[in-house]
C-alpha cells in the first residue's frame, strides 16, 4: 500500500518557530514602549511646569519627544530641560510661524505724513469781522479755527474762506485761535500770518496792552519767528500829545525841556514793549540843503540815543532825517519856520 505521508521540511518548521516567536516578543514588548514614553511624557511636563513652561505641549514616542512652544526663546529653555531628563533619545521643538500683519493705512507706503506747514491768514477788519484763509490739515483743525475766530468775534462775524489740506500739519494753529482772542475786541484793522516757522502780526490796535497780549500769545505757538509790527492809537497818541522836544541851536544837543519831553516819552514806550517806532528829525529851510539834511539825521540819533539810555530797546527805535524836505507848514515866518523844526514820532506798522 502506497504510503500518503509527507514530512515538513525542516526549514518550514524553523519558519514557523520564527514568526511564534516575534509574536511573542512583540507582544511583550508593545506594553512596555507605551510605560517608557507615558512616564517621559510625564516627567517632561512635570519638570517643564517647575521651570514655569507649562504652556509648552510635550508628546513622546518612544524615547523621542516633540515639543511644541510658542516661540523661540522658549524652544531652547524647554529642550534643555527635557534633553537633561534619564531616559531621552531625541527632543525636537516645534516653534509656530507667525505670518506677517498685513500693513495697515499708516504704514502702507502710499500714506504720506503731513510734513508742510499750515498757512492760514486771519485779517480783522471794519466792524469787528475776521476773514479766515489759507490751508489747514483736517476738517478737525479747520472746525477749532473757526470756532476760535467765532468765540473772539461773536456769532456771524467770521467768514470762512479756508481749504483742507491733508499735505500739511496743524503746527501753530491752536495758538493762532488764542492770537486772535487777544487782539479782536481791540483792532478793526490787522492782518496775522501763519507761515510755517514764522507769524507776522501787522495793522493797528487800540492799546498797548493789546499790543502785549498780541505779542505774548504770537510767542507762545510755538514759531521760531515773531514779527509783531503794529500801530497802537493809544501810543500813538501819547507821543502826539507829547511837548516838542527842542535842541540847542544847530546842534544836536537837547534843550532841558527836550530832555523832558524825551523822558516823558521813554515811558510811554515802556509801557508798550510790543511797539516800534521811527523817529524822523526836520529842519527848517535855513541853510543848505546838506547841512540840514545832515542836522536833521544827527538830532534823530540824539533823540533814539537818549531813549536808549532810558531803557528803551535799541531794536525797537530807528531814526530817520529829511532836513527841510517835509515842512509842516510854509516857511513864511520865524513862527512857522519855529514848527518845522521839529521831531515826530511815527509808531511802526
Amino acid at each position: 500500500m502506497a504510503n500518503n505521508d509527507r514530512r515538513f521540511s525542516p526549514l518550514v518548521g524553523l519558519a514557523v518557530a520564527a514568526l511564534g516567536l516575534a509574536g511573542i516578543i512583540t507582544a511583550q514588548h508593545l506594553p512596555v514602549r507605551e510605560r517608557v514614553q507615558d512616564d517621559l511624557t510625564r516627567r517632561s511636563e512635570q519638570a517643564l511646569q517647575a521651570a514655569g513652561l507649562s504652556s509648552v505641549r510635550v508628546s513622546f514616542v518612544g524615547r523621542d519627544g516633540t515639543l511644541r512652544v510658542t516661540s523661540a526663546a522658549d524652544a531652547d529653555k524647554a529642550l534643555a530641560i527635557v534633553r537633561a531628563l534619564e531616559g531621552v533619545r531625541v527632543a525636537e521643538a516645534e516653534v509656530p510661524t507667525v505670518a506677517e500683519p498685513a500693513p495697515t493705512a499708516a504704514a502702507s507706503p502710499s500714506a504720506t505724513a503731513p510734513t508742510s506747514p499750515p498757512e492760514v491768514t486771519a485779517t480783522l477788519a471794519g466792524g469787528g469781522r475776521i476773514t479766515l484763509s489759507g490751508r489747514v490739515p483736517d476738517e478737525t483743525a479747520k472746525a477749532r479755527l473757526v470756532k476760535a475766530a467765532t468765540d473772539a468775534a461773536g456769532a456771524g462775524m467770521v467768514d470762512d474762506r479756508l481749504t483742507v489740506d491733508p499735505a500739511v500739519t496743524d503746527k501753530g494753529l491752536d495758538g493762532l485761535g488764542l492770537l486772535l482772542t487777544a487782539v479782536a475786541k481791540h483792532s478793526t484793522d490787522l492782518t496775522v500770518q501763519l507761515r510755517g516757522d514764522k507769524v507776522e502780526v501787522t495793522g493797528t490796535v487800540d492799546t498797548a496792552a493789546t499790543a502785549q497780549e498780541a505779542d505774548a500769545a504770537a510767542k507762545a505757538m510755538g514759531v521760531t519767528d515773531v514779527a509783531i509790527s503794529v500801530k497802537v492809537t493809544e501810543v500813538e497818541q501819547a507821543l502826539g500829545d507829547l511837548k516838542a522836544v527842542t535842541f540847542v541851536n544847530d546842534k544836536t544837543s537837547l534843550t532841558p525841556a527836550g530832555r523832558a519831553a524825551l523822558t516823558r516819552a521813554a515811558q510811554v514806550l515802556a509801557a508798550a514793549p510790543a511797539v516800534k517806532v521811527r523817529v524822523e528829525g526836520h529842519t527848517d529851510d535855513k541853510g543848505t540843503a546838506a547841512s540840514n539834511l545832515a542836522l536833521s539825521r544827527a538830532r534823530a540819533k540824539a533823540v533814539v540815543d537818549f531813549l536808549v539810555s532810558q531803557g528803551i530797546a535799541a531794536d525797537r527805535l530807528t531814526a530817520a532825517g529829511f532836513g527841510e524836505t517835509r515842512p509842516a507848514v510854509p516857511n513864511t515866518s520865524e513862527a512857522n519856520r519855529a514848527v518845522n523844526r521839529r521831531v515826530e514820532f511815527i509808531v511802526a506798522q
